[in-house]
C-alpha cells in the first residue's frame, strides 16, 4: 500500500515514527491501498489546564474504489475513514511497577487516577477545533490517549496505552474501547481530500498563532528562566523541609515567585500542582506552563515532571468525587432513581420479551412505534422504554434477549454515573463545607469517616465512582465490603492524590480552614508553598487564613516577604488604587515599577457603544504597539446581570437532568446569549476574537484564549490575572452590587469591631472588589460610570481632580 507519513513541528523524542509507520502499514495493507498519516508534534496550544498534548495523530483514508480499512468490535464491525488521535505522554513511570485492577491502576503501590486527563484531552481539543480553527463540532471525534511509559508491562485500558513503544496496533486496542470509536474523526473529510488538506493547514496556522508569546509573556518567562535573587533562594531551598509562605501586596509577584519555582523543580524532577482562584487564572498559569516547556529542548521537555493547575473548588470537586464523598451524601436520592430505572428495566424487557416471540430481530423503528402507540404502561416506564431504544440505534434491529440486557447494562450505568455527577454538583455547592468536614475525616480519621457512612455497605453505590471490584467483599454473601481492604483502598487512592507532588497555593489568604486543613493532611506542611496577600485581598471569605496552625498544632515554616514595589503598575494605575483604598479607609499602599512612563486613566460617561467600540480599537493598538498579543493587551470586564456564581464545571459530553417522571434524560442546556457589546465589537473586528464568558454562555465549550483572544469576562473571574489596558465597564454598577451582598455585612468581622458601622463596612467589602479590578492594569484604566453621583464615581473624581496629570476624560 502506499502510506506517507509526515511530521509538523519537529519531532518528539519519545516516538519512534518509523515502527509507527510499519505497525499502520501491517494493520491497514490486506485492504487498504493508500492512507496518509501527519503527527503534529509538540502540539503548542494549551487546550486543557490539567494535561498537555504531546502529538496529534490524524489519519486519512482516501475515498479510492476498492480500498477500505474495517474493524471488527465487541459488538459491530466499523469502516476507519479518519482519525484524530491526541496523546499525552507520561513519563514518569518508566520503571515503575504496574497493576491493573479493573479501572484502577496501581503504579509502585498507589491508585493513580487518569480517567479525567482524557476527558480533558478530548473536550479541550474540540473546543479548540471549532472554536478556533471552525471545524463543525458536530462532526469531530476526538480520540485521547494517555501513553504511560513502562518498560516492565504492557496494558491497554479505555483512553490509556501502557506500553515503552507507541503502535498503531495498541492504539487501536485502546480506542476500540470507546463507545464513539465508530465515528471518523471527522465526517467530512472522508469526502474531500481538499478539505482535509486545508484544514490541516488551518488547524497548524491557528495553533502557531494561539500560540505566540507577546511581550508580557516572554518577559514572565525570562523571568522564570532567570537566576533567583538571594532572598528568593533562601525561601526556595526550604521547599520540601517546611511550609514555605510568599507574603506581598497586591500585584507585588507573589503568584509568579511560586509559578517559577514549580517549574524549576519540575525540571529537577519534582512535580507540582498549582490551586488558584478562578478558571481564567487557571487558563493563564497553562498559557505559562506550555510557553515554558515550548522553550524547552527536547532532553529537558522528556525529563521535565508533570505541572498542572486547578481552581481550589474544581480541585475538592475531585477529590471529593475520588473518595464517594459527594455519592455518600446523596445516597438516598441516587437509590431512589436507580430502583426506579431498574423496576421499569424489568417490565420493558418483559414487553420486549413478547414482541421478539412474535417478530424476532424486529427494527427498531418497529419496535419504537409499538412502544409509543400500542403499550399501554405508565408514561414514565413507556418514556424510558424510548430512551432504551434510542439508546440501540445503531443496532437496527432488537438484539437478542442476552445482548438487550448487556446493552441495557451499558445504558444503565451512563445513566447512573452521570447522575452521580449532577446529585454530586449539586451537594457540593449546596453543602460545600459539611463535603469539606467529610474530605478531612477521611484523610484525617479513616475508621470514623467508614463507621459515620456506613461505607461497608455501600458497595453498589461506590462501585463505578472508586472503581470497586467483586473481590472486595466479604465472601459471606452478605454484599458488604471487607474493611481491611476497604482501607486499603482508600489508602492507595489518597496516596495517588499525593504521589510526590508538591502543592503552590494562590491567594491562600483566602482559604477556607477546612481546605488548609485538607491540603495539610494529604501533603503535609513541608510539601506545601502559599501565596499569600493580606485583608485587602480577601474576597472569599470574611477572615484570614491562618497557615501558621492547623488543627491546634503549630506549623513550621519560612516567610518570604516581597517589598511593596509593583511588578506590573505604571504610577497612574498604582495612584488610583491607592487614592480609592485610602477613600474607604484600606490599608493598601502599592508602590509602582519605577518608570517615567506614567499610564493614564481614561473616565468615560458615556452609554454609546460606538464610542466603547472606539476605545477598544484605540487600546488594542496601543497594546500591538508595545509587542503585545491580543490576550495581553487588552482585557473587557462588566459586571454580572445577577449574583449567581458557578464555582466549577465538570466537562462531559452532555449533562443529564431528571424529569418530571424520574427519567435521567439528556440536557443540553439552556439557550446561550452574548454581551451585547461583543456582538457589535465582532461585526468590527476581524483580527480580534472576543473570548466572552459572559451571559449564558456554556464555559464547558469554551476553549482556552489563545494569544489572538481578548478576554470578555464578569469582575469576579479577574482576579490574578493582567493586561497592558483593562476596560472597567459599569464599574460603580459593580461596586454598588458588592454592597448589598450578604457577605459585606460579615467582612473583618473579628477587627475594629467599634471602628466600623454597617455602611463603612458594606463599601470596604465593595471597594476590595473594585480594586482587584483595577490591579488587573499595567499601562492603561478605562472606567465606564454610569451614575456620576454614585459613591465610586465621587471617589473618582476626587482622584482626578489630584491627579489630573493622569486622566483623560473621555464624556462628560
Amino acid at each position: 500500500m502506499d502510506l506517507s507519513l509526515s511530521k509538523i513541528n519537529g519531532t518528539n523524542a519519545d516516538l519512534n515514527y518509523e515502527a509507527l509507520k510499519d505497525s499502520i502499514i501491517e494493520k491497514l495493507h490486506n485492504t487498504c491501498k493508500e492512507a496518509e498519516v501527519i503527527v503534529l508534534n509538540n502540539f503548542p496550544v494549551s487546550v486543557s489546564s490539567q494535561t498537555t498534548i504531546d502529538f496529534i495523530i490524524l489519519l486519512n483514508i482516501p475515498k479510492k474504489e476498492r480500498s477500505w480499512y474495517r474493524v471488527e468490535t465487541a459488538d459491530d464491525r466499523h469502516y476507519v475513514k479518519n482519525q484524530i488521535i491526541a496523546v499525552s505522554i507520561v513519563n514518569e513511570y518508566n520503571n515503575s511497577n504496574i497493576k491493573i485492577n479493573g479501572s484502577l491502576i496501581e503504579i509502585d503501590g498507589v491508585y493513580i487516577d487518569f480517567e479525567e486527563d482524557a476527558n480533558k484531552i478530548k473536550w479541550g481539543l474540540t473546543n479548540y477545533l471549532s472554536t478556533n480553527c471552525c471545524l463543525d463540532r458536530r462532526f469531530i471525534t476526538v480520540h485521547p490517549i494517555t501513553w504511560i511509559k513502562n518498560t516492565m508491562s504492557s496494558h491497554t485500558l479505555n483512553n490509556i496505552l501502557i506500553n515503552n513503544q507507541f503502535t498503531y496496533d495498541k492504539v487501536e486496542e485502546v480506542i476500540k474501547l470507546n463507545h464513539y470509536f465508530k465515528w471518523p474523526g471527522y465526517k467530512q473529510w472522508h469526502d474531500s481530500d481538499i478539505l482535509f488538506e486545508i484544514h490541516i493547514k488551518k488547524i497548524f496556522e491557528r495553533a502557531s498563532k494561539d500560540s505566540i508569546d507577546g511581550y508580557i509573556t516572554k518577559k514572565k518567562i525570562d523571568r522564570i528562566q532567570s537566576k533567583l535573587d538571594d532572598a528568593s533562594i533562601k525561601a526556595y531551598k526550604n521547599i520540601g523541609s517546611k511550609l514555605v509562605e510568599v507574603n506581598g501586596k497586591a500585584g507585588t509577584g507573589k503568584s509568579s515567585d511560586i509559578l517559577k519555582w514549580m517549574l524549576r523543580l519540575s525540571v529537577d524532577g519534582r512535580k507540582g500542582v498549582f490551586l488558584t482562584y478562578n478558571h481564567l487564572l487557571v487558563y493563564d498559569i497553562s498559557s505559562q506552563i506550555q510557553s515554558y516547556t515550548n522553550r524547552l529542548s527536547p532532553e529537558d521537555r522528556k525529563t521535565k515532571q508533570p505541572t498542572t493547575a486547578y481552581t481550589i473548588h474544581s480541585y475538592f470537586y475531585r477529590l471529593a468525587k475520588k473518595l464517594g464523598v459527594l455519592l455518600l451524601l446523596t445516597e438516598n436520592r441516587i437509590n431512589e432513581l436507580t430502583n426506579t430505572i431498574d423496576s421499569r428495566w424489568l417490565q420493558v424487557e418483559t414487553y420486549f420479551n413478547s414482541v421478539r416471540k412474535s417478530e424476532n430481530h424486529i427494527s427498531l423503528a418497529k419496535l419504537l412505534m409499538y412502544v409509543q402507540s400500542k403499550w399501554s404502561i405508565a408514561e414514565g416506564t413507556k418514556r424510558e422504554a424510548i430512551l432504551f431504544i434510542q439508546h440501540l440505534e445503531s443496532l437496527k434491529s432488537l438484539p437478542n434477549q442476552e445482548e438487550t440486557a448487556k446493552q441495557f447494562k451499558t445504558y444503565r450505568n451512563d445513566k447512573l454515573s452521570k447522575l452521580g455527577n449532577l446529585e454530586s454538583s449539586n451537594i457540593f455547592l449546596k453543602d460545600y463545607h459539611k463535603v469539606l468536614e467529610r474530605i478531612l475525616q477521611a484523610t484525617t480519621n479513616l475508621d470514623t469517616f467508614l463507621s459515620d457512612l456506613d461505607v461497608i455497605s455501600k458497595y453498589n453505590l461506590l462501585e463505578n465512582v472508586m472503581g470497586l471490584q467483586p473481590e472486595i467483599l466479604e465472601k459471606d454473601g452478605s454484599g458488604r465490603i471487607n474493611l481491611d481492604k476497604l482501607k486499603t483502598r482508600y489508602k492507595k487512592g489518597l496516596s495517588g492524590f499525593r504521589a510526590g507532588r508538591i502543592a503552590y497555593i494562590d491567594e491562600a489568604q483566602d482559604c477556607h480552614q477546612l481546605e488548609r486543613d485538607i491540603l495539610f493532611s494529604i501533603f503535609g506542611s513541608n510539601n506545601i508553598v502559599i501565596a499569600n496577600g493580606g485583608k485587602e485581598q480577601l474576597v472569599r471569605y470574611s477572615l484570614l487564613c491562618d497557615w501558621q496552625i492547623s488543627r491546634n498544632k503549630k506549623i513550621d515554616y519560612y516567610k518570604y516577604q516581597k517589598r511593596r514595589n509593583s511588578y506590573r503598575m505604571k504610577p497612574a494605575i498604582a495612584a488610583l488604587a491607592n487614592h480609592i483604598a485610602t477613600w474607604y479607609e484600606i490599608d493598601l499602599g502599592i508602590e509602582p515599577i519605577d518608570t517615567e512612563d506614567h499610564g493614564s486613566v481614561l473616565i468615560d460617561y458615556s452609554k454609546s457603544s460606538v464610542n466603547h467600540i472606539e476605545y477598544i480599537n484605540k487600546l488594542k493598538i496601543i497594546g500591538e504597539r508595545q509587542g503585545c498579543s491580543n490576550y495581553e493587551s487588552l482585557l473587557l470586564l462588566t459586571s454580572a446581570e445577577s449574583n449567581a456564581n458557578g464555582y466549577f464545571s465538570t466537562e462531559e459530553n452532555s449533562s443529564v437532568s431528571v424529569n418530571q417522571y424520574d427519567n435521567i434524560i439528556k440536557d443540553y442546556g439552556k439557550t446561550k446569549n452574548d454581551w451585547d457589546l461583543l456582538k457589535e465589537a465582532n461585526s468590527k473586528f476581524k483580527d480580534i476574537y472576543f473570548w466572552n464568558a459572559t451571559g449564558n454562555v456554556d464555559k464547558r465549550k469554551l476553549s482556552p484564549p489563545g494569544a489572538l483572544s481578548v478576554r470578555s469576562i464578569y469582575y469576579e473571574s479577574c482576579r490574578g490575572i493582567e493586561a497592558w489596558s483593562v476596560m472597567c465597564f459599569n464599574l460603580d454598577v459593580f461596586f454598588e452590587q458588592k454592597t448589598q451582598e450578604k457577605d459585606a455585612d460579615n467582612y473583618l468581622l473579628e477587627s475594629l469591631f467599634d471602628q466600623l458601622n454597617p455602611e463603612k463596612r458594606r463599601n470596604m467589602y465593595a471597594a476590595t472588589w473594585v480594586l482587584m479590578a483595577i490591579t488587573r492594569c499595567i499601562e492603561n484604566c478605562y472606567i465606564q460610570i454610569q451614575d456620576p453621583k454614585s459613591s465610586l464615581s465621587k471617589a473618582i473624581l476626587s482622584f482626578k481632580n489630584r491627579y489630573p496629570q493622569y486622566v483623560t476624560s473621555l464624556s462628560n
